[in-house]
């Protein structure tokens, strides 16, 4: 048997990781190697050391050798009677992709500089083709697509409404589309002071005939031109009055509410932001960029 050609990229950034770290499933990371090809891998259970999972300069060290090809999911495992892990399978998987479409601009993930995270897949992004920082949100993984269908339906349902955060297109990986771009809204999260703003942007958004249906504090922005609504992920058209007036007799709770629920929030210069720290590490051979365990 001829043995797998193996290539040794460069450089291999961590973009994101999905753990367990009881060692009871396998575990997911979404790379990308010499910063234009992106990779897709999981990592069997049980192999490695729930530190070293979580820790890429250590795992990067212990992968095997990456095969050549033009593929874009591996798997890794380890034989019984063999501790030397090896790829298991290596493919080129079509991914899926958020359809349908409805705005005319799409942006590529690598003309991006991904920044701060503010939520899970929600990021504070900057480019040239933007004078200012915007927000994106994507699907790190194939099974999060469907996260996001219905939420780039509804920003076509309220589009020049001033409800929610322009919507400035799609943000797109080797082609297919797996999130999009929003304006980054400069703000607060709500408080019960700000009920009757966050109650006229939620009678115009049921004017539309659209239940938000997740209307917790940390999902209002007060802004300069008011309250703004983001996080449309659970949206849904509906003519129910009865739900609707719900939504409208429970914010006064949900702006009272100190659960967290939402978000986990620390307080900035006066403003509210999400906790967040990104670790940069550096190795002889790799250059990783990896978020820290959060959970959320």
């Amino acid at each position: 048997m001829t043995p797998t050609k193996a290539v040794y990229p460069t450089t291999v950034e961590i973009l994101n990781q999905e753990i367990d770290c009881e060692g009871n499933t396998p575990s997911y990371y979404r790379m990308l190697v010499n910063k234009k090809h992106f990779k897709y891998i999981t990592i069997e259970p049980k192999i490695y050391e729930a530190d070293d999972l979580c820790f890429p300069p250590i795992l990067l060290s212990k992968l095997p050798p990456f095969p050549a090809g033009d593929w874009n999911y591996g798997r890794i495992s380890q034989a019984a009677e063999n501790p030397t892990t090896f790829f298991a399978e290596t493919s080129r998987k079509h991914f899926p992709s958020i359809t349908p479409l409805w705005h005319a601009n799409s942006y590529d993930y690598l003309s991006f500089k991904i920044g701060q995270r503010l939520r899970a897949n929600v990021y504070v992004a900057s480019s040239s083709q933007f004078k200012k920082p915007i927000i994106a949100k994507f699907a790190r993984f194939e099974w999060e697509i469907g996260y996001y269908i219905t939420e780039t339906q509804v920003y076509s349902w309220i589009n020049g409404s001033n409800i929610g955060p322009e919507f400035l297109g799609y943000l797109t990986e080797e082609g297919r589309v797996i999130g999009f771009l929003i304006e980054h809204v400069e703000g607060r999260h709500a408080t019960i002071s700000d009920l009757p703003a966050c109650e006229a942007v939620v009678r115009r958004l049921h004017g539309l005939h659209i239940l938000h249906r997740d209307l917790n504090k940390h999902n209002f922005l007060i802004s300069e031109r008011g309250a703004v609504l983001i996080d449309f992920e659970t949206a849904e058209r509906s003519d129910d009055s009865e739900a609707m007036e719900a939504e409208l007799r429970g914010l006064e709770e949900q702006l009272l509410d100190k659960s967290g629920n939402g978000g986990v929030i620390i307080p900035s210069s006066g403003k509210t932001l999400l906790a967040l720290q990104v670790a940069r590490a550096q190795t002889a051979q790799h250059k990783i960029i990896y978020p820290r365990i959060q959970i959320y």
